[in-house]
């Protein structure tokens, strides 16, 4: 069983019993365990551990961070049978939809509970100050994590306008029962986040890779603070922080070892994973779940959409991310999703990994332009780890960054990622082998994004709902 801290308990506990409460509010009730309970180190790492258990949720990490933005793009299938998140596949979500309120209300009270850590008071001794400013660089820089997150959900993304003043979410940084907030700006909210995995990183003196990556260190910020900046299209510093973390000690696994990566924890190529122990998880509720076959105990909801997989080479090695399935037939044959084998979800999710920094490097490089050559070589580390006899890449400009792109769906797909790669290129979303009668989905679409919960609105009378939602 879970060890949730007594933050997160009761919090959990003075949901259920009001549902009539806005999402962002917390009554005294719902929220006796707040910063003035939080007096020492103990406290602290009780907290803290409660959070990374909160990511592993089946709302979170556990599987609809990935699943919902995927089945939303162009990368997987809905079959035929499919029973869980449908409405997002065919692009009709409603305000009433119980993802979408289950992600609002999950991020922000784990927000909570971040506020509380960060905003407490705890003093100790001089040999253990290191140890507590750790702590609470992983709250800075897990708060900032779950603001990114929320801002890529439920708002346009980053040069949706030029300046980035259209609405992004709420950002709460206290604890105040009283509060209706408005929501912030997208820009608002991304100062927000990188001003949390700055400070994060002045709090934390690891500066090399870790054997556990279940955790975030100053290097695992780096990763994640090169994916902000690449979202925001700050290329300096997108390739300052992704050199960094490729300086850190991370090396790719090889060619004959790529389905590690996904049935090992803590490879040499993981920077950042959400733990997922046998006495730990999320069962059947995990992403492996809605991919795998009935017959290998899943439900079999999505699969590989044949415009993604016609893209690899046959020899490419991440092919073995695909297993063919003789009991499909049609347009729906004939592969699975194999990046998540464990239908029990012991294995860890990865969050971000090398690949990604090298594709990330690789972009900004290209975007800034005086490192082309660096840019070529980035890729090329990527591409010749999955197809060693791939011939070096020599395009320049455009050609170079579709190849990137190209590369980015090849190597994350089924991440959790494609989606954002679209958005942020503003490229409509095609499905050019399509089994639902959504086949196109134009460009900032209103339903490439979620809606505000329906119980946030109806309780909170200054948060505005996004467009098109009723």
């Amino acid at each position: 069983m879970k060890k949730y801290n007594k933050i997160l308990l009761l919090i959990m506990i003075g949901f259920f019993l009001s549902c009539s409460e806005s999402f962002l509010e917390l009554t005294p009730q719902s929220s006796v365990a707040n910063e003035d309970a939080i007096t020492n180190l103990e406290d602290l790492e009780t907290s803290i551990t409660g959070v990374y258990d909160e990511m592993q949720e089946a709302y979170y990490y556990g599987r609809y961070m990935f699943m919902i933005p995927d089945v939303l793009a162009d990368d997987v299938k809905q079959n035929l049978s499919a029973n869980r998140i449908i409405d997002y596949a065919e692009h009709v979500q409603n305000v009433s939809d119980v993802q979408a309120s289950s992600l609002w209300t999950g991020m922000y009270f784990a927000n909570n509970a971040l506020n509380n850590i960060i905003n407490s008071d705890v003093e100790v001794p001089e040999t253990s100050q290191d140890s507590k400013d750790h702590i609470l660089g992983e709250a800075y820089a897990l708060r900032g994590l779950i603001y990114f997150d929320l801002v890529k959900l439920f708002a346009q993304h980053y040069t949706y306008t030029s300046d980035a003043s259209h609405s992004g979410v709420p950002l709460i940084l206290e604890f105040d029962p009283t509060l209706e907030p408005e929501r912030n700006t997208v820009e608002e909210v991304y100062n927000q986040i990188i001003s949390d995995m700055t400070t994060a990183l002045s709090l934390m003196n690891d500066t090399s890779r870790s054997s556990n990556s279940n955790t975030l260190s100053a290097i695992s910020v780096k990763a994640l603070l090169s994916r902000v900046y690449l979202y925001k299209e700050d290329w300096v510093n997108a390739e300052a922080m992704a050199t960094d973390v490729i300086n850190a000690g991370y090396s790719l696994v090889d060619n004959d070892n790529y389905l590690t990566l996904w049935n090992v924890d803590n490879t040499s190529e993981s920077i950042f994973e959400i733990s997922m122990t046998e006495s730990d998880n999320v069962g059947g509720n995990g992403i492996s779940g809605l991919y795998l076959s009935a017959a290998d105990g899943g439900y079999g909801d999505y699969l590989p959409s044949n415009d993604v997989v016609s893209l690899y080479d046959a020899e490419d090695v991440r092919m073995n991310v695909f297993v063919e399935d003789t009991n499909l037939a049609g347009d729906y044959a004939p592969y699975r999703v194999n990046k998540y084998s464990d239908v029990l979800g012991y294995d860890n999710v990865k969050v971000v990994r090398l690949a990604e920094i090298y594709l990330i490097r690789a972009e900004a490089r290209a975007q800034i332009g005086t490192n082309i050559t660096g840019a070529q070589e980035d890729l090329d580390v990527v591409r010749k780890r999955a197809l060693p006899t791939a011939t070096s890449t020599t395009t320049t400009g455009e050609d170079l960054l579709d190849a990137i792109f190209l590369e980015r769906r090849l190597e994350l797909c089924f991440e959790g990622q494609r989606l954002w790669d679209l958005m942020r290129r503003k490229q409509d979303i095609v499905r050019t082998e399509c089994t639902s009668s959504i086949c196109y989905i134009p460009y900032a679409d209103d339903t490439n994004i979620l809606p505000i919960p329906q119980d946030e609105t109806d309780v909170n009378p200054n948060i505005e709902q996004n467009p098109g939602y009723n």
